[in-house]
């Protein structure tokens, strides 16, 4: 049951934000912001209430006949309190932007209708039918020659200027734009999981300078694409003259290099001048490869090389090495082919897998893999991320050294600017020291699961099944191929936390990874990048690819299922059944009744024979589910209208909390396809046409025999065309 707040709830969430900033980032607000924030905790409770419902109201202004509120008893008395003071105002003709794009099309029209009437536009007005945004212009045109604050809508509507250090001091306890108080009702309610227990104790920034300057770059990006081009211009102008702010510390010199890389690609056509200055004194790793790629085509080539050597010298991230490595090779030397080409080519030949699993590669080559007596398991990043969090969970969360601000911060400030392996170096190899053996790592990585399996961070969804994949592997892996690889994440987190090849594969005891690549796939950079780190720490790594072709030892799982009507959100399965064909031939079949839980209609008894009293001592569906998703292992799904069988026994496992996902053919599409000019793809008549045997209709056993029977005919026509 969700909780409830109580009345002055925001009043107690400001509290704790006042506290947060009182304590450890006072000196991080100017001397006004200082004055302004001291004044807020002195006011009378029933202004700050009211002040504070204006300021977390999502639009800027509001009006009196909006501020009514049960626990604020005089509210004119404190709106007039308010106005004295100068927290709130009213609209000013300075902020018309703002308050023209919050008014309505009515609005708007009273004002226009206001002014004309005083005589003091005559201009003739958009129609009435118009759309706002020509009204609003007409009215902001009047700005010129008129003073849009003593119109009646204006005067109406209120704000609060204090809006906008209030943003700041958000941004001073979240680390971050876009928090809110909401935010603190949410983790209230039990919406909004937060690390509870953690007390507040450190300010995200340092200084002054550092804070505003990465509060300037924050919101600079984030409000860069509402822009127009000409403030675009001005922007960058102002950034290549020096007449913005410094850029200081970590999260600034980030935000500036995002700023600069976005503004060099938002300019490119209009102002390739200008664009090209901030892919100059941008940082950022894609606009020096942009940069790098625009003097080439420029001809500029010995500046480009230069360029090139530069980075190669002393290269920023790993993905720009690769990139300089790769085109300084193409552009300047005879090679012709890129690195990510020569890996795949160097892949070896790729393995078979039906169509079916076109979208799906990874689990169809999960089921080659079992079919040549391997395990194999579809984990990626995931496995890499919980195995990082496990291992160094002390570190990253119970450390001191850069210890969380407060509950809501829910990445360790070390990972956010790649520092971990910098700030906790000895902590990290104090925890890889007890790591010797295949059971040291396994008893740490149980030990620290039982401990925090769970607990909200943002660097892991925590699953059981990928735990007990890691569990598992943890007793087989190279533990020093293992511990090589996770100083290399301590180290560059932020290039490692992500490319990771696509499938564990264990043979015995031995342990590699496989990146799976269906055609028209690419090798993506950053998946290079993880993928040499991992064979450089000493694991085995294989780049698969794949083709769409009928493989004999493929299996095919062909159902039918009886209903008690059409709809699966509704009705339910009253009989399953389920015929295995591997290479042409049936080679199990299964089937059961199953007690739907509802009246069986009259007409579908009609129609299938099944009846109330032949299901009443059925098993339910959650008693076949294991043994339906046992006899589909590996296996392809195949049904005579495919959607309807799969939407129903997806529906059944969504009951009992499970997920069916499985590829899936179907002869109704197939037969089309293959088995042209038919005169109806219907079970029945197709198989009449065909001469297969289906003696009871609307029995799943019989229907999937024949569908089965008409499988197999149409595989080989398909492997006749495959030749």
């Amino acid at each position: 049951m969700l909780k409830t707040l109580p009345e002055k709830y925001y009043l107690t969430h400001f509290h704790e934000l006042q506290e947060f900033v009182s304590k450890t980032s006072f000196h991080l607000l100017t001397p006004p912001q200082q004055v302004l924030f001291t004044e807020l905790g002195s006011l009378d409770e029933e202004c700050l209430c009211l002040l504070l419902r204006i300021i977390n109201r999502k639009r800027v202004y509001v009006t009196r006949a909006q501020l009514n509120y049960a626990e604020i008893k005089d509210t004119d008395a404190a709106l007039n309190e308010l106005r004295g003071k100068g927290l709130v105002q009213t609209a000013q003709d300075k902020d018309a932007d703002v308050l023209l794009g919050e008014l309505t099309k009515e609005q708007l029209q009273s004002i226009a209708s206001e002014l004309i009437a005083s005589g003091k536009v005559s201009s003739t007005p958009p129609t009435k039918s118009a759309k706002k945004v020509l009204w609003s212009e007409f009215v902001y045109a009047q700005c010129t020659h008129v003073v849009l604050a003593d119109t009646s809508i204006f005067r109406a509507h209120l704000s609060a200027p204090v809006k906008a250090d209030f943003e700041y001091w958000l941004f001073l306890f979240f680390g971050k734009l876009g928090g809110t108080l909401q935010q603190f009702s949410l983790r209230d309610l039990g919406v909004m999981q937060t690390r509870q227990g953690v007390s507040s104790g450190n300010a995200h920034f340092s200084e002054l300078a550092e804070a505003q300057s990465a509060y300037f770059y924050v919101r600079q990006n984030k409000h860069l694409n509402n822009l127009s081009l000409d403030d675009k211009v001005l922007l960058a102008k102002q950034i290549q003259q020096a007449q913005v702010p410094e850029a200081e510390g970590l999260m600034a010199q980030a935000r500036r290099d995002d700023l600069t890389h976005k503004l060099a690609c938002q300019l490119d056509q209009a102002e390739p001048a200008l664009a090209t200055v901030m892919l100059q004194v941008s940082n950022h790793p894609k606009a020096q490869e942009k940069y790098i790629r625009a003097l080439y085509t420029a001809g500029d080539h010995d500046t480009c090389l230069a360029q090139l050597e530069e980075v190669l010298a002393c290269p920023q991230n790993e993905e720009l090495l690769i990139f300089a490595e790769d085109f300084s090779a193409l552009k300047f030397t005879t090679k012709r082919t890129s690195v990510l080409t020569d890996i795949l080519r160097q892949s070896g030949p790729p393995i078979a897998l039906d169509e079916a699993y076109v979208g799906y590669p990874e689990q169809g080559a999960i089921a080659w893999y079992h079919r040549q007596g391997n395990k194999a398991y579809h984990e990626e990043n995931q496995f890499w991320r919980m195995l990082f969090v496990l291992v160094f969970w002390p570190a990253l969360y119970e450390s001191t050294t850069g210890a969380p601000s407060n509950e809501f911060d829910l990445t360790p400030r070390s990972l956010k600017y790649n520092q971990f392996y910098e700030v906790h170096s000895e902590h990290i190899e104090q925890i890889l020291g007890k790591i010797t053996d295949n059971q040291s790592l396994f008893d740490w990585l149980l030990r620290q699961a039982s401990a925090h399996f769970g607990k909200p961070n943002r660097l892991v969804f925590w699953h059981r099944s990928t735990l007990d994949l890691l569990l598992m592997v943890a007793r087989l892996i190279s533990v020093t191929a293992l511990k090589t690889h996770l100083i290399a994440m301590c180290k560059d987190y932020k290039m490692l936390k992500d490319g990771y090849p696509d499938l564990i594969c264990i043979n015995g005891s031995d342990v590699s990874f496989v990146e799976i690549k269906a055609p028209g796939d690419s090798l993506r950079r950053n998946q290079l990048v993880t993928i040499r780190r991992l064979i450089e720490s000493g694991f085995k790594v294989d780049i698969q690819q794949v083709c769409w072709q009928i493989a004999p030892q493929q299996a095919y799982v062909v159902i039918d299922v009886e209903t008690t009507g059409g709809k699966k959100e509704f009705d339910r399965i009253t009989e399953i059944a389920m015929v295995r064909v591997v290479d042409g031939k049936v080679v199990k079949r299964w089937q059961s009744l199953i007690n739907p839980l509802r009246r069986i209609p009259k007409y579908i008894t009609e129609l299938t024979g099944i009846s109330n009293d032949m299901v009443a001592d059925a098993p339910l569906f959650s008693d076949v589910a294991q043994q339906v998703e046992d006899f589909m292992q590996d296996a392809i799904f195949v049904a005579h209208n495919a959607n309807f069988d799969m939407g129903f026994i997806k529906a059944e496992f969504a009951r009992i909390d499970l997920v069916f996902q499985k590829p899936k053919l179907c002869t109704v599409q197939l037969g089309r396809k293959w088995l042209p000019g038919m005169k109806s793809y219907a079970l029945n008549k197709v198989c009449a046409e065909l001469g297969i045997t289906l003696t009871q209709h609307h029995r799943a056993m019989a229907d999937a025999e024949a569908t089965a029977q008409l499988f197999i005919l149409i595989n080989q026509v398909r492997l006749e065309n495959q030749e």
